[in-house]
């Protein structure tokens, strides 16, 4: 096994971006796959999200935005798909409903996992962010990893079902009877004010923005939780759409290169930077 240098993986991806620009530059020139010549008739795509700010936002008018939903608007909109229509799921129902294909894509900070590779495809790393827990002032149990959560079992944590963090906890020693679920991230903040449980987990940026509106001067965020690697996310496909994965790849690439994406989601938080040095295959092996 051999390291390539940052430099390096720069440069590969520069000049991936570029052939990128020309790919899609070319426009009708090449084979489309029979996905994307769907959607661009019928002209949208029907897209999973959850409802977890700043990865995805239900607005009070039905808009979703947030930063993946308008990634993949942007994405779309180069691949000539004008636009897409949401449908709120759960991260747990996600990977039933691409199978099911009740949605074309899943596009909500859904993790790329070893395990959902068995089941779904994924894009190239969009967001990527570290991991945090919302805790009483002070954080009465000390609480910085997972496993000072297993130490303790009379302790209590809440996260969503079929989350990565979840699968963090009960990696690290967590009982599944210390596991609460919660059914949307403001239940679960609840749950916490309510002393019901002793411990909030979620994406570092998610459980920011949640106690920035919850504002609630009794508790307080652990960023990042020791022990846990960043989480990169990306857009998931039916294992039957190698091709469009392919597709959005290439345009995903193109506004990367252009600054398009930088545009997008930093000004919610994450890191265009982070995402350069991560991809697919590194996080999914067997991923094709």
């Amino acid at each position: 096994m051999f390291i390539i240098d940052k430099k390096i993986k720069k440069s590969i991806f520069l000049i991936v971006a570029f052939l990128a620009i020309i790919f899609v530059s070319a426009g009708s020139s090449y084979a489309e796959s029979d996905t994307l010549k769907r959607l661009k008739k019928q002209g949208y795509a029907t897209v999973a999200v959850a409802n977890e700010p700043p990865y995805s936002d239900i607005k009070p008018d039905g808009f979703v935005g947030g930063a993946a939903p308008d990634i993949a608007r942007a994405v779309l909109n180069k691949l000539g798909v004008k636009d897409l229509k949401a449908k709120v799921i759960m991260y747990g129902a996600m990977i039933p409903a691409l199978q099911a294909r009740r949605v074309d894509m899943a596009t909500s900070g859904l993790y790329i996992k070893p395990t959902r590779c068995k089941s779904i495809i994924y894009s190239e790393p969009d967001l990527c962010g570290a991991e945090a827990f919302a805790v009483p002032k002070g954080n009465p149990n000390n609480l910085l990893t997972y496993e000072d959560i297993a130490a303790n079992s009379s302790l209590k944590m809440t996260t969503c079902a079929g989350c990565a963090e979840e699968k963090y906890a009960l990696d690290r020693g967590v009982k599944p009877s210390q596991i609460k679920y919660f059914s949307d991230p403001p239940s679960g903040i609840k749950m916490l004010q309510q002393g019901r449980v002793d411990v909030f987990a979620l994406s570092g940026l998610g459980t920011q923005d949640l106690l920035k509106k919850t504002k609630d001067p009794n508790l307080e965020l652990v960023m990042p939780v020791k022990g846990v690697p960043m989480g990169c996310a990306g857009t998931a496909f039916n294992m039957d759409d190698k091709e469009f994965r392919a597709e959005f790849n290439m345009a995903l690439a193109a506004i990367k290169a252009s600054g398009e994406f930088a545009a997008i989601i930093e000004p919610y938080g994450f890191s265009a930077e982070a995402t350069s040095f991560k991809s697919y295959l590194g996080l999914c092996p067997e991923g094709k």
